[in-house]
């Protein structure tokens, strides 16, 4: 569907090293009327399903200081300059998790809050584990839980998990995932 909406004016509130936030005006077409919209510009992430050759999934368990709490949820991260979300995925599993994968393959892409961020996610499956660390990053302090699928399913159905990515992303595999166990 194609947007109609005009932009009239648009002026940077905040540019930071993640995230820049801006000020729009913008014409609704059924109205005429000029409305005020902020937004929120963010170069895009992935989150990874990694699952070993037991079927079980690797989870993390981060402090989140947006929300004050230490969440469990599944590794993820945000594109850095220039990279793809296929280079964004291999650098985090082994940032975050300590593996790499030799069959890494997309699973989908959604928008996370698109009523004030232009932020897309691209979800992976990672099949055929094997250790390769990287250094995680100095901000983070993971700790790394491993779950059988059925068992995250379970919890993730029973509503024991608010990260959206993590409810999101094993939703979408166990949709798909045919396509990702045959492999």
């Amino acid at each position: 569907m194609k947007s109609m909406f005009e932009i009239v004016s648009t002026k940077y509130l905040y540019q930071g090293r993640v995230i820049n936030v801006r000020a729009d005006n913008i014409c609704v077409p059924s109205s005429e009327q000029v409305v005020f919209r902020e937004v929120i510009e963010h170069p895009g992430s992935v989150a990874i399903v990694a699952i070993d050759d037991d079927d079980n999934v690797y989870l993390v368990s981060q402090y989140r200081h947006a929300v004050g709490k230490v969440l469990m949820e599944i590794p993820a991260g945000t594109l850095e300059k220039g990279e793809s979300s296929f280079d964004t995925a291999e650098r985090e599993l082994r940032e975050e998790i300590g593996m790499s994968a030799d069959h890494l393959v997309s699973a989908g892409s959604f928008y996370l809050a698109p009523g004030y961020s232009s932020e897309t996610m691209e979800v992976y499956v990672a099949k055929r584990l094997s250790s390769a660390p990287l250094p995680q990053d100095i901000d983070e302090d993971i700790t790394v839980h491993i779950v059988p699928f059925k068992k995250l399913l379970e919890q993730v159905c029973a509503g024991e998990f608010s990260d959206i990515k993590t409810v999101a992303a094993i939703l979408l595999v166990t949709v798909k995932k045919e396509l990702y166990w045959s492999r």
